[in-house]
């Protein structure tokens, strides 16, 4: 599988594709006239009408669970779309979280390298402090460190693509802002960010 050279920085999937299972010996036997099979008899002596009347053994969920690996690797977010409720508007934030993630990958191909990965992410995020961030008595009290960044915690969680040598994600969290707290107008509140790369490299 290819590394994923997304903007955000993700590296260290892995997958493996899980072996088709061995079949049984078939035992070769003359057919009787108009036999069917022992399933759709059984179903026949029961209630044809009930919802329920189906064989037994259903191999869809067996062939959704193929191909499904946990996965870790390093995680970069460069950038953060935060919603500003004043204005109903959305700003864009440089506060930087680097981290890394475990999640759940499946490969959607299988002939081509197409991959989903559903990750959790945990990291350390460098938080711009300034005055358009923070609140009125954080301002008053502390007047030097009107612009200051910050070190905070962040959790994340979203969608990550790889078709090919193309990669796409889409990324919602929110960030722990460490020595301001409230005082930071972002402080435990939902953000968005996303990103579209292309893999030059095999």
């Amino acid at each position: 599988m290819n590394r994923p050279h997304l903007c955000f920085a993700i590296a260290g999937l892995c997958f493996g594709a899980s072996p088709k299972g061995l079949g049984q010996p078939v035992v070769h036997e003359p057919p009787a006239p108009n036999a069917q099979p022992a399933a759709v008899q059984a179903c026949k002596a029961a209630d044809s009408s009930a919802v329920a009347c189906s064989p037994t053994h259903d191999p869809s969920g067996k062939k959704l669970l193929q191909g499904l690996r946990v996965t870790g690797g390093q995680l970069t977010i460069p950038f953060k779309i935060r919603k500003k409720a004043e204005h109903s508007t959305f700003r864009l934030t440089t506060d930087v979280t680097l981290g890394a993630f475990i999640g759940l990958t499946k490969k959607l191909s299988g002939k081509n390298d197409h991959y989903l990965t559903i990750p959790i992410t945990a990291g350390l995020t460098f938080i711009n402090i300034n005055d358009n961030n923070t609140s009125m008595e954080f301002k008053a009290a502390d007047e030097e460190s009107s612009n200051d960044v910050v070190p905070g915690l962040t959790w994340s969680t979203g969608i990550l693509l790889q078709l090919d040598q193309y990669n796409l994600g889409f990324i919602i969290g929110k960030d722990y802002a460490s020595e301001v707290g409230d005082q930071w107008l972002y402080h435990r509140k939902m953000w968005w960010s996303f990103g579209l790369g292309f893999s030059f490299t095999n």
